[in-house]
């Protein structure tokens, strides 16, 4: 196991350590080295020289993601994984895995860690919150689907290599409740729950619908359906990369608002399922004194294996065997030098509720300080095992904040050692060394330089897209938080009835199923709010590619605009389709699909198509009526259709006729159907644009067209009625 966290003081005694030894820091910088070079030498020259290579490409891509130039990338125990010690600000990396997984990974969790750096401030968490058992696993589960939401939309291209890491390490949610199994005996709620946030988390990465695994316990299914919304609400509380580059203040902003979600509308409902495992950890610790007496014959006189005659007394006889045989099957574990025999725990879910119900009750009967050491050693089982977690989860908020003063104290107590004994270069390459600071660099030209080509390698190969999404990041950010805020306004007012667990009862729907003779356990008299209202929109985006569109940058600036409702709608998970047309259908996005890689690229070819052979038409009627009857067949309840165009039909010769007449186009979709159809006219002299659509905004300045489509469909949303 990597760093385990300390019990409050531990810290205050390394501090007074350091005051009392001045060469208590250079002693533990050499032995640190020392050990560095040493499991370096535990591998061939050759893969020396690839754990090396990596390590310096790594060590520069965590300090330009962290802006921190004294943050380190060393390395780990072999075997032991990867993680960031805030408490030393380092992120320790796993040599097998520089040798063993592709460098992309190695790219990504290494941005991950350094995005952590970058945004996250656990220290600011009061103690007594974050000591409490099951918080910070919770907190792990959610900040860590915040960073990397933070590290995507920084720097797109760790999209890519976000999918690759997290396919990689498919099989460490299964190998961590394993662990805990083997561990308590039982498989924590808590644990499922907490993985089942970052497994949802990813879905909805990936563009799909939340579909929460068949096999969770249903207390454990009832928790994640009450806080899963506020869960997503905390991990999209992240700054911009343009606001976190502004300075730590919205930084922290960020993190407590975040936080304050996960106290006040997650914690209160998790933390139902810690108080569960903990009273089930208190049966396991009951257990294995009962086991213990049994073996050491203090048991003896009160049969089943040392099992107290009070608690039998409260057994049926089939209960009495399903107990024997369950601590029989739990075999002592292998004895290990100087740590004595290792306990087996007893598979706890093999019992029957109602056994286990009544040795809970058994333990409410006894004496006060007998509960209190069952307590507190069930806590501390807990705990050991959501440290254990923490340290193997990939990316882990680790910074206890009982660390932060002796991190604090360390980072004063290096600079006399600095001044005094010049340390070695990051130039010179001695595994464990530090990275380069900016006392190395300055504001010099070699500075400027070392920041552009960092720029460059995160960027490179970047597409069209992703050029001209970076310009307008800033208008999809605010357009994303607005609908956010209005669609959880409208949520929050908006009660169903019909489910069996709620927030409130249908009165009049109960009363209704009690002349029914329907039980309250087959109720279905519960209210719930809503799920998210974005299910109920479809949207399409339809833009002119035509040559004329090709003129005076209208395409780029249309094309930016297309891009901040891609971006966000997608974001929202609102059904959103994308098309161009001239004389043909282009799709970039059709209903359904994700937003992946593959759909930007292919979205960045729009530009293009004004200058192909096939732009020299317009066939605005025929292609509006394709696109309504796409819109149609969506099984949502509102649906917009914007149209962007710059110049009046000029239809092919396969698309003329009546049928195909943009005004008819126009009439029959406001007629005969329930669309809302809004025209957008690109560019000066587009007045014919509000001759064609009731619903319509003209001469829009190209400049503007990104921001002006963001106040389009953040009104249209808004009232819809009304619109």
């Amino acid at each position: 196991m990597a760093e385990q966290q300390e019990p409050a003081g531990a810290g205050t005694m390394a501090i007074t350590e350091l005051e009392h030894d001045p060469n208590t820091f250079q002693a533990l910088f050499r032995r640190d080295r020392d050990r560095q070079a040493e499991i370096l030498g535990g591998f061939s020259l050759q893969q020396q020289q690839e754990i090396r290579y990596k390590q310096k490409i790594l060590t520069s891509l965590a300090t330009f993601i962290g802006k921190d130039f004294g943050i380190p990338v060393k390395l780990n125990e072999p075997g032991e994984g990867w993680h960031w010690n805030f408490q030393e600000n380092e992120i320790k990396v796993d040599p097998k895995d520089l040798l063993e997984k592709p460098l992309d990974y190695l790219r990504f969790v290494t941005s991950h860690e350094g995005s952590h750096r970058r945004i996250s401030r656990a220290a600011d968490i009061p103690q007594e919150i974050w000591r409490q058992p099951g918080f910070s696993f919770m907190a792990n589960a959610i900040e860590d689907p915040r960073v990397n939401n933070f590290l995507v939309d920084a720097y797109p291209k760790a999209r890519e290599q976000m999918q690759l890491a997290y396919e990689t390490d498919a099989q460490f949610e299964a190998q961590a409740k394993k662990d805990a199994k083997d561990q308590l005996g039982f498989q924590p709620r808590f644990v499922t729950a907490g993985f089942e946030y970052i497994k949802q988390w990813f879905r909805r990465s990936r563009g799909e619908d939340v579909a929460l695994s068949d096999d969770l316990a249903p207390e454990v299914r009832v928790v994640v359906e009450r806080t899963l919304e506020s869960a997503r609400d905390a991990w999209l509380r992240y700054p911009s990369k343009q606001e976190a580059d502004q300075g730590e203040e919205l930084i922290r902003r960020y993190a407590q608002v975040s936080y304050e979600i996960q106290r006040d509308e997650v914690w209160p409902e998790f933390k139902k399922l810690v108080d569960a495992d903990m009273q089930d950890q208190e049966v396991q610790e009951l257990m294995q004194q009962v086991m213990q007496q049994g073996q050491s014959g203090e048991g003896e006189g009160q049969g089943g294996q040392g099992v107290p005659q009070d608690l039998q007394d409260k057994l049926t006889g089939g209960e009495k065997q399903e107990l024997e045989q369950a601590m029989q099957q739990a075999q002592p574990g292998e004895s290990l030098p100087g740590q004595g025999q290792k306990r087996a725990p007893v598979d706890l879910d093999s019992l029957s509720p109602e056994l286990k119900q009544k040795m809970k009750d058994y333990i409410d009967s006894q004496p006060q300080p007998t509960q209190q050491q069952l307590a507190e050693m069930a806590r501390q089982m807990l705990k050991e095992l959501e440290d254990m977690i923490n340290e193997q989860l990939q990316g882990k908020l680790s910074d206890d904040p009982d660390k932060k003063a002796g991190r604090e104290v360390a980072q004063v107590q290096a600079q006399p050692a600095a001044q005094g004994e010049r340390k070695p270069t990051h130039e010179e390459g001695q595994p464990g060394d530090r990275p380069p600071t900016p006392a190395d660099f300055e504001e010099t030209e070699d500075f400027r330089r070392f920041k552009d080509q960092l720029e460059h390698v995160l960027q490179k190969d970047e597409g069209e897209y992703e050029q001209n999404r970076r310009e307008v990041l800033p208008i999809i950010d605010a357009l994303e938080g607005d609908l956010r805020e209005l669609f959880v306004a409208r949520r929050a007012n908006k009660w169903h009835s019909g489910f069996r667990t709620g927030k409130r009862i249908d009165i009049k729907k109960r009363m209704q199923e009690k002349a029914l003779g329907i039980s309250a356990v087959e109720s279905k008299a519960w209210q719930k709010r809503e799920l998210p209202q974005e299910k109920d929109y479809a949207v399409t985006l339809l833009v002119d590619l035509s040559g004329s569109m090709g003129r005076d940058g209208k395409i780029q600036e249309t094309f930016k605009g297309a891009i901040v409702l891609a971006e966000v709608l997608n974001r929202l998970s609102i059904n959103t389709e994308i098309l161009g047309f001239n004389d043909r259908l282009y799709e970039y996005q059709a209903y359904g699909q994700d937003m992946s890689q593959e759909v930007r690229d292919h979205m960045g070819t729009m530009p293009r198509e004004v200058h192909t052979e096939r732009a020299r038409y317009n066939d605005d009627g025929w292609a509006l009526q394709e696109a309504s009857e796409r819109l149609a067949r969506q099984k949502v309840t509102e649906r917009f259709l914007f149209v962007l165009s710059d110049g009046a039909p000029e239809p092919s010769a396969q698309h003329t006729g009546s049928q195909y007449e943009l005004g008819a186009s126009v009439r029959k979709i406001m007629s005969e159907t329930d669309q809302k159809l809004i025209g957008l006219g690109i560019g000066q002299g587009t007045d014919h644009v509000t001759n064609y659509y009731p619903n319509s905004i003209a001469n829009i300045n190209v400049a503007e067209m990104a921001e002006k489509l963001a106040d389009v469909i953040r009104e249209a949303i808004a009232n819809y009625d009304t619109f």
